[in-house]
């Protein structure tokens, strides 16, 4: 298989696809139209990171960054099994408080908060080890089932520290496998990249579609997708008994300084997973 435009068929999901209540990839600008930047230090906190949000790590002369971009509140009331799913990429990953081989002060985090942001609770923290790397994560929020007025606080903190980008931030109904979650690693030209799925109905059939032309949003017959058109797709591809899949598939050369950008479907519970942008390198 190829990554490259070859299939003209419509990717069509069905129309009982999760519930998502906040979907963000940054593409209109840092922050978004209704997230609030709050800066709690000097420097210039959260900015454009080439369509993702980026905190660099500000050389501040000894004072600290301390940054929080708050997305608008969220009516979780009719939601079952909440789950965060974002990307995340880490540079300078030694300079975090919590890096096991660590040695600064830096600290990224996801923090919830139920109170208008007078006060924040911790759900995921970087412990990354590794730059360069971008990872799909994913949160358990199910403890806020049921709730309005939630707002979702991604915090930098660090004396000139980490880096830190994020995107694709989705927060919606994860279901009892906790989310339908794609990820891709080594899309290098030439390379052979690896696709991986989580979450999937254990033997269902998933489909997943992929587009360089954009994060959409495109309307089909069944829904949005945070794809732009034209959208393609692989073959359908069947989870395994613990509802995983891994598929590898060849990189064109020509795709070379092009953005991938993909999401899946499962066609048996009618999910959809997070959307990815990445780069081809």
């Amino acid at each position: 298989m190829k990554l490259i435009p070859i299939l003209a068929a419509a990717f069509t999901l069905m129309s009982t696809a999760n519930a998502q209540v906040l979907s963000e990839d940054f593409s209109s600008g840092v922050p978004p139209t209704g997230w609030t930047h709050v800066m709690n230090g000097t420097g210039q906190g959260w900015i454009d990171g080439s369509g993702r949000a980026w905190h660099e790590d500000e050389n501040l002369s000894g004072l600290s960054s301390d940054n929080v971009l708050v997305s608008p509140a969220m009516d979780l009331s009719g939601v079952s099994g909440t789950t965060l799913t974002f990307e995340s990429e880490t540079h300078y990953s030694a300079y975090l408080a919590n890096n096991p081989l660590g040695f600064g002060d830096g600290v990224s985090s996801m923090e919830i908060s139920t109170d208008g942001g007078l006060t924040w609770a911790l759900v995921w923290s970087d412990a990354s080890t590794v730059d360069y790397i971008v990872t799909t994560e994913s949160v358990d929020l199910s403890a806020y089932d049921g709730m309005s007025g939630v707002q979702l606080g991604i915090h930098f903190f660090g004396t000139y520290a980490q880096e830190w980008w994020v995107d694709d931030v989705v927060v919606g109904d994860g279901g009892t496998g906790g989310g339908l979650v794609l990820g891709v690693t080594g899309l290098v030209s030439g390379g052979t990249a690896t696709i991986s799925l989580t979450g999937a109905t254990a033997g269902g059939n998933v489909m997943l579609g992929y587009s360089f032309a954009g994060a959409g949003p495109t309307q089909t017959h069944f829904g949005l997708l945070d794809l732009g058109s034209p959208i393609h797709s692989l073959p359908v591809q069947t989870a395994d008994a613990a509802g995983n899949i891994t598929i590898t598939a060849g990189v064109a050369v020509r795709t070379a300084s092009h953005t991938l950008y993909a999401q899946a479907a499962d066609l048996t519970s009618g999910t959809l997973s997070n959307a990815i942008a990445e780069p081809v390198l």
